[in-house]
């Protein structure tokens, strides 16, 4: 039997890491360490168990530790979290959560997917307070489902990806929610003109979105929230989600002396090896290269996560590969819209230091004249003298917004703007328009040169 790899961290990095590598090569030994009850779970479907679409939290998990030894031939322990990792002696040390009991444990390689940790701002104590809770594991989600059940007056604070999947979640359950961002809009991953569309369907379906306002403490009562403060008033609450951003979990990385990289994540190569020998890190712990900037980065997304998972799983097994980078492309469910984004924004390219373009343009996702035709809303970022595409913003009903795979494909390729618009992309009525809205975009992006 080869040594045994050990990985630190069971969910899409590290799973992903070790089935890759344990199918590549079936002699492989490897161990996953989880300090969760759970392993292989979607954190992206939690918001869809507290709505109820999903209707038992073990459909979102596709492992439990007897089925992957059983499936997979990788042995799991959940419940155990690792500690210290001991570089110099080959070795971890680990503790069972539940008991306290340590234990020393010897590795060949080591992997770590240890993830992120959610950003808690300063209103939040360190004691507990029942109703105030973040939402980052399985865990979250199962309480949640238990506050949800008295029906609280619900705050959610910060409007990114979580934030808004939760207040959709929470609205569809009947329960009156505030959202509360400190920001000027909704959702910064997109730009702003962008943004006030997803901002009008939260408030059309119910959402109060407060811009501009932070809390700054809390209420509490007998242990429980009872409101947060906002400036010179109060927003009265039972329940508070808070969602303001995550960091990547580095501290066992921090304490072994593994260096990190500018982005702040674990630095790695691009095959996932760190500087020091045989330990290798992935996932939203680990940096990564953004593909449009060449410049390093830290990803929440899980797809990240799972690719570099993926090409550390091939390089442990003895095939050689590397990760490309990320464009930190994403789709998101709000209510009726779909919200999708990859590349640059416009401020992003901005602050990048790119001589920026774009444009914006509304379009339809069918024929006009075909039933249930809906709107589609396109926004292209393009480099003003090469016309090379920097980025796009897709929102629209349907799976019109799934559009933006097209765009990741021209993004990969370093293509133009004229690249774009020359695409032999299919036509059907019941599909698209003659001319697809991304191409019209291009269009409109290639007159606008012209005319400049």
């Amino acid at each position: 039997m080869s040594e045994q790899i050990v990985v630190v961290g069971g969910n899409a990095a590290g799973m992903t890491a070790a089935s890759r590598a344990r199918r590549l090569n079936p002699e492989l030994d490897i161990l996953i360490l989880e300090a969760s009850r759970f392993i292989s779970y979607s954190i992206c479907g939690l918001p869809y168990y507290v709505a109820q679409v999903v209707g038992r939290h073990s459909d979102l998990v596709q492992f439990t530790p007897g089925r992957l030894l059983e499936e997979r031939g990788i042995r799991a322990l959940t419940g155990t979290r690792v500690v210290e990792i001991m570089p110099g002696r080959r070795a971890i040390r680990y503790v069972e959560v539940e008991s306290g009991r340590e234990t020393v444990l010897g590795y060949g390689r080591l992997v770590l997917a240890t993830g992120y940790h959610p950003v808690l701002p300063r209103f939040v104590p360190e004691h507990g307070v029942g109703g105030l809770i973040t939402f980052s594991r399985i865990e979250d989600g199962l309480q949640l489902r238990d506050l949800i059940a008295s029906r609280p007056r619900a705050v959610v604070v910060g409007a990114g990806y979580v934030g808004l999947m939760m207040a959709e979640a929470l609205i569809a359950l009947g329960l009156p929610v505030t959202v509360l961002e400190r920001g000027r809009q909704v959702f910064n991953q997109i730009d702003q003109d962008m943004a006030r569309l997803v901002q009008e369907e939260l408030e059309r379906n119910g959402v109060q979105v407060l811009l501009e306002t932070g809390a700054s403490g809390i209420v509490e009562e007998e242990g429980r929230i009872r409101a947060l403060e906002i400036g010179r008033g109060r927003v009265p609450c039972e329940l508070a989600l808070v969602d303001v951003g995550v960091r990547p979990n580095t501290d066992l990385a921090h304490q072994a002396a593994i260096p990190l990289g500018m982005s702040g994540g674990v630095q790695v190569n691009r095959r996932g090896m760190t500087e020091l020998r045989d330990i290798f890190a992935a996932g939203n712990c680990a940096q990564t290269i953004h593909r449009v900037t060449g410049r390093p980065v830290v990803s929440a997304l899980g797809t990240t996560a799972a690719q570099q998972g993926r090409v550390v799983g091939e390089n442990l097994a003895g095939l050689p590969c590397e990760f490309a980078g990320t464009l930190e492309t994403s789709i998101e469910k709000v209510f009726n819209l779909g919200v999708a984004r990859t590349g640059l924004t416009s401020e992003q390219a901005f602050r990048g230091g790119f001589e920026a373009d774009s444009v914006r343009i509304q379009s339809r996702d069918r024929a006009a004249y075909y039933p249930d035709a809906q709107p589609v809303h396109v926004k292209l970022v393009f480099e003003r003298k090469t016309l090379r595409l920097l980025g796009g913003q897709i929102i629209g009903g349907g799976h019109a917004a799934k559009r933006i795979d097209t765009v990741v494909a021209a993004l990969s390729a370093r293509m133009t703007v004229r690249d774009l618009a020359q695409l032999d992309l299919a036509y059907a009525p019941p599909f698209g328009t003659l001319w697809d809205p991304l191409q019209i975009a291009a269009n409109v992006a290639l007159r606008k040169e012209d005319a400049g």
